[in-house]
């Protein structure tokens, strides 16, 4: 289905913004002299951005993002800013997580989604005040063990607990709670506890969801996530071989965009010239020789696809990049491009440097111009 120009166009600079944020982000944290505060902030700011852009390709694609590994403690912590003081003057939100914390596969922005969930019931269950406690904990199950609304299976898990001191769930709702659309608010306006909507983003992770009340004394939810083991680090290539001057045409319209992407290629060795346009790319390649060709697709006047086409049939043994912020743009405006390399935006300096030295090699050195 072919999006609306004004949602291509929104979500292409969105990923710009994203790039942006993520590239400045990337450039601060290779600083030595930097504190442990100040680098644990510009990580936080990365991974926010990260996950605005597992948003943005939910939005654009209606499907789900794939799961990811992540850190359930790092998880819940950026949650504990988002919420800190937005509960009500008299209630607590507090935090109780186990150190080492433990890795999950799971969809992050979907995991957010089931804490702010529960987090909100247990605020809603404590009228005149309380304390929401969010924890984590490894925990063996070594034989099956029922539980409302799940069976919970032998298994190694991360386990995420929401408990409050409110007033707790009658004993002839806790086995409703689950159902599409139950409320025990609908008196004072409540639209429903979106539990079941939780059970089921949570056995998308392959978790099972548990839940214990008292009544008087409070609700305890807990999530269990199969504990996955740290995954070995990506292989990173190497670099083109630095035995000659290389240089780099990055074309894009975006300032911030140009700019992390110049300064980050530049670091790496590359001499960088810059066009803010394809038409204006075309008059520095006229002036001057490259190694590679770095493109954005969606710009004003000629696009980057035809300026690839048209770099091709000048010079058919050029590397060209293409980035986009809509995965889209390369089918929907013009096709394929053969031996061309597509990265998507938002793209870190390591995913950029990535797919040049990927593209690069048989480059490494440019042949001198012929007189």
């Amino acid at each position: 289905m072919t999006r609306p120009a004004s949602e291509r166009e929104v979500a292409h600079d969105f990923n710009n913004l994203l790039t942006a944020i993520i590239g400045a982000a990337d450039a601060v944290l290779e600083r030595s002299e930097i504190d442990p505060e100040t680098r644990a902030d510009i990580a936080h700011i990365r991974e926010g951005a990260r996950r605005g852009a597992v948003l943005v390709q939910r939005l654009r694609d209606d499907t789900p993002a794939p799961p990811d590994l992540i850190s359930v403690n790092d998880t819940i912590r950026a949650t504990y800013r988002l919420l800190d003081h937005r509960l009500g003057a008299n209630v607590t939100l507090a935090l109780d997580l186990a150190e080492p914390g433990g890795q999950v596969m799971a969809d992050p922005s979907q995991l957010d989604r089931t804490l702010l969930n529960l987090i909100a019931n247990a605020r809603h269950a404590m009228p005149n005040g309380g304390t929401v406690t969010v924890g984590t904990a490894r925990r063996v199950v070594a034989v099956a063990e029922p539980r409302v609304p799940d069976t919970v299976p032998p298994g190694d898990y991360v386990v995420i607990t929401v408990a409050d001191t409110g007033s707790g769930i009658p004993r002839d709702q806790i086995s409703r709670i689950f159902e599409a659309g139950f409320s025990s608010r609908r008196h004072t306006g409540g639209s429903g506890l979106g539990l079941s909507s939780a059970r089921d983003i949570v056995r998308q992770s392959n978790g099972f969801l548990a839940v214990e009340s008292i009544e008087g004394r409070g609700t305890r939810f807990e999530i269990y996530l199969p504990r996955v083991e740290s995954a070995p680090p990506p292989a990173v290539p190497e670099a083109a071989p630095m035995t000659a001057a290389r240089t780099v045409l990055l074309v894009e319209d975006d300032l911030l965009v140009r700019h992390v992407a110049e300064r980050a290629l530049r670091r790496a060795g590359w001499t960088v010239l810059c066009a803010d346009s394809a038409e204006d790319a075309l008059e520095v390649l006229n002036e001057s020789a490259c190694d590679l060709v770095i493109s954005d697709i969606a710009m004003p006047g000629m696009d980057g696809v035809a300026l690839a086409r048209l770099v091709l049939a000048r010079q058919p043994g050029l590397p060209v990049i293409l980035t986009s912020g809509y995965a889209h743009d390369a089918v929907d405006d013009g096709g394929e491009v053969p031996n061309v390399v597509f990265l998507t935006k938002p793209y870190g300096q390591a995913e950029l440097l990535a797919a040049v030295a990927g593209v690069a090699g048989a480059r490494a050195v440019r042949s001198p111009p012929v007189e």
